[in-house]
């Protein structure tokens, strides 16, 4: 069975994790006020026990020719999903 293996998908287009940090903090704003400033680092500047790659962008290509999924672009995804956890976590009223 040629469906096998490892198939990664996540949302359309690369990021780095500082511009990930400031388009959250950017769909945030409407419920958050004034986002605060994001500053870059290099990867080995950030403290942790396990080494990073330099580059840890997913190829979502073979989803999409062995299935046809193709995701839509993450700064639409991610904004849906702002805002759905900052309504949820509203009170009711």
């Amino acid at each position: 069975d040629r469906h096998w293996g490892t198939y990664h998908y996540a949302g359309a287009g690369a990021v780095t994790w500082h511009g990930f940090a400031e388009a959250i903090f950017e769909v945030a704003v409407q419920w958050r006020g004034a986002p605060p400033k994001v500053e870059p680092i290099t990867t080995a500047e950030y403290p942790t026990p396990a080494r990073r790659p330099a580059n840890s962008v997913l190829d979502c290509s073979r989803i999409a020719r062995m299935f046809g999924v193709r995701p839509r672009p993450w700064r639409e995804a991610l904004a849906e999903v702002v805002r759905e956890l900052y309504e949820s976590a509203s009170p009711p009223g």
